[in-house]
């Protein structure tokens, strides 16, 4: 299983915290990403993602409590009992 975990606006957004997914082999964020929309009907990645699919300043994705750009980004590939933490890009002012 792979535990995804919301945090900030993205919880009031989803009105959750986490969803578990099966694991799937060679599965990448990028992947995971997609999958993870499929499986919840309120859009969500246009809160994290440009319209290319690069990740959007600021957003923060953490593998097992380490950031992806410090891995291979949106290719980091994802192993069986990972841990993944979306942070949308915060506001203030």
């Amino acid at each position: 299983m792979i535990k995804i975990r919301f945090f900030t606006l993205l919880q009031l957004l989803l009105n959750r915290k986490e969803l578990e997914l099966p694991y799937i082999p060679e599965e990448t964020i990028r992947t995971l990403l997609e999958r993870i929309q499929t499986q919840i009907e309120t859009r969500f990645l246009h809160k994290l993602l440009q319209e290319q699919g690069n990740l959007k300043i600021g957003t923060i994705i953490l593998v097992n409590g380490r950031n992806i750009h410090h891995l291979q980004k949106m290719n980091t590939p994802l192993s069986d009992g990972d841990e993944v933490a979306l942070f949308p890009p915060g506001g203030g002012g």
